[in-house]
């Protein structure tokens, strides 16, 4: 995928305190494009984020797909396929749902909603989503905007009874183990959690959206890949992670998530993602919403 020259610039703000368990952050894109072509990238596997935009106009989709035109207010549910997307002019708003906060806020199973991009209206949530769309057309400073979102979902968090402990626990104690690279796998993963395969496969599905399988293949790749953003001069074969018996077994889980090889991934200029990457490594100090703990605090 060729892109036309463009910048892209991403800010980005925590939440509140009271939210920082459920969220990874705030983020605020601007993409102008200096040719009047469409700036081209494509998103990473990630978990669920509502997006708002509120100037310009994108198109979107998963990989293998073609790129539709995406609503205003918009949902995108856990992700284990790359997004492409292009934008000639743009100011987008974005929340990022972390794993224990789809257990908050969402009142229906991720895997409603895995690989899938649609209308944020369409999602079953206390989230007052259109509140928010409102916010971003009418304030013109992002904190503002920022302070709108804390407020509308503190609103919520306020108004329904909270996650009970343990099941708060397991949910955070799932995403951390996912994140570790000595859990390899679907029976050790359980292990972990003192969970059965059976009990472990409707958690996965219900939280985080896929089997445990492909999230374990999913947290492999993006921890490779990774390595490729904090330091886009090293090579594939040095950014393996050490979970890959060598470079074919690699490139078919690249193959799998992002239906082309690596090769061809870097071959194609990432004018939104390596520019948003960086500033979210100076700020998170990771450079995917995937690799966030839960727990970490983001900064302002």
């Amino acid at each position: 995928m060729t892109g036309a020259d463009g910048s892209s610039h991403t800010r980005f703000i925590a939440p509140h305190p009271r939210l920082q368990p459920y969220l990874s952050v705030y983020y605020f894109t601007a993409i102008d494009s200096l040719d009047g072509q469409p700036v081209r990238d494509l998103m990473n596997p990630e978990w669920a984020s509502v997006r708002f935009r509120y100037r310009g106009d994108t198109l979107g989709g998963f990989v293998g797909g073609e790129l539709v035109e995406v609503p205003p207010m918009h949902f995108a549910g856990p992700t284990s396929l790359a997004g492409p997307f292009a934008a000639v002019h743009a100011r987008i708003a974005s929340i990022g749902f972390l794993p224990v906060g789809w257990c908050m806020f969402i009142d229906e199973s991720a895997d409603n909603w895995s690989d899938r991009l649609d209308d944020a209206s369409l999602v079953k949530t206390p989230v007052a989503f259109a509140r928010m769309m409102e916010a971003t057309r009418t304030l013109a400073s992002l904190d503002d905007m920022a302070a709108a979102f804390d407020q509308i979902l503190l609103d919520a968090l306020d108004n329904r009874p909270l996650i009970d402990a343990p099941m708060e626990d397991k949910v955070r104690a799932a995403h951390a183990a996912l994140l570790d690279p000595e859990i390899t796998t679907v029976a050790g993963l359980a292990d972990r959690l003192q969970m059965s395969i059976a009990q472990l496969q409707r958690l996965s599905l219900r939280i985080f959206g896929f089997p445990p399988k492909l999230l374990l293949r999913r947290q492999r790749l993006v921890r490779t890949l990774a390595v490729i953003m904090r330091d886009p001069e090293s090579n594939w074969s040095d950014a393996l992670d050490m979970h890959y018996y060598d470079q074919a077994h690699f490139n078919r889980d690249f193959r799998q998530f992002f239906k082309m090889s690596p090769r061809e991934y870097r071959a194609q200029p990432h004018p939104i993602i390596g520019a948003a990457s960086k500033a979210r490594m100076a700020a998170l100090g990771d450079p995917l919403q995937a690799l966030q703990r839960p727990g970490n605090m983001p900064v302002p």
